[in-house]
């Protein structure tokens, strides 16, 4: 029977390449119905776990044993397993510059072994989806509960702009720089927005506003949920935009083609979000994000606001 079959995967190492293997969840269910799946993020991806609870194709979520690798309790488990979604040798990964002719979905399911996803899939079930089964807003700091009407809860605010501003990895570029994001910052701010930062504590701040809050010391989980209130959200191919795509919530992704000898398909590392719009800076000119111009944004912005 089809509910025996137990299926190790699908994606595990950082946090965009968990929201990309989310598809490979279709491709299972499609091809082995009822199947016990899996859900396996390494432990220094554990922060992110909430946000898989209720996933109807997920049976278990398993943290990595390892900070980056598994286990004996991870091996244990995998030898139960019928199906394993694993890394294939080198010379079945394809070519290195894979992004000038693959989605990123379409990678990772090769990397976790599948080469037929395409196939498989219809074009929407190639699209990464979370189930929002929480309310938006964070945690009342003064409460170890949740508070689901509280001051935090952002969302009563018509020009409340959230931003992922640095990339990690890659080269400069990736993301715009501190003096670009300071001017949209202050460009935003003349227009009466307010701006919310996320991201990593050791981020450095970008204004010295009233309007332009930091939230980088909130746990990673109330990041997103507080994110999830904004009108919209901002920030370069990252893991946390991926987050965003994967709830459908309105966005600006800030691309460019960093990576090496990236000539064609040059959105192949835009998250995938039914409601984003896709701005892109040529890494040619040494700028790459940052030779997105600065209106340009506001002016999408300012769209996406009044088509409310």
């Amino acid at each position: 029977m089809a509910n025996n079959i137990k299926i190790w995967g699908m994606s595990y190492g950082v946090l965009g390449d968990l929201i990309m293997g989310l598809p490979m969840l279709n491709y299972f269910e499609k091809k082995y119905p009822d199947s016990y799946k899996f859900w396996v993020i390494e432990k220094k991806c554990s922060i992110s776990a909430q946000l898989y609870f209720n996933h109807p194709l997920i049976d278990k979520i398993k943290i990595t044993d390892e900070w980056s690798g598994f286990g004996k309790t991870d091996k244990k488990l995998m030898e139960n397993c019928d199906i394993i979604a694993k890394c294939p040798p080198a010379n079945e990964r394809g070519r290195y510059d894979w992004y000038n002719y693959e989605s990123c979905v379409e990678h990772t399911a090769i990397l976790g072994g599948i080469k037929d996803i395409k196939e498989i899939l219809s074009e929407d079930e190639m699209k990464p989806r979370l189930t929002k089964w929480f309310d938006i807003g964070f945690s009342n700091s003064k409460s170890n509960t949740y508070s689901k009407n509280n001051e935090n809860d952002l969302s009563q605010f018509k020009k409340n702009i959230a931003i992922w501003p640095f990339a990690t990895g890659g080269r400069p570029g990736r993301s715009p720089d501190p003096r670009w994001w300071n001017l949209l910052i202050n460009e935003l701010i003349k227009e009466n927005f307010t701006i919310y930062h996320y991201g990593r504590q050791t981020e450095p701040r970008l204004n010295n506003s009233k309007n332009y809050v930091c939230l980088t010391n909130l746990s990673f989980f109330d990041q997103i949920k507080s994110s999830l209130a904004s009108k919209v959200v901002l920030g370069p191919d990252t893991g946390p935009m991926w987050i965003m795509g994967a709830y459908s919530h309105p966005a600006i992704n800030l691309m460019t083609n960093h990576m090496l000898d990236h000539k064609k398909n040059l959105l192949a590392l835009a998250p995938i979000n039914d409601n984003a719009i896709n701005l892109f800076g040529h890494y040619r000119n040494g700028l790459g994000c940052s030779g997105i111009p600065v209106k340009k944004v506001i002016n999408e912005i300012n769209n996406i606001i009044k088509g409310e």
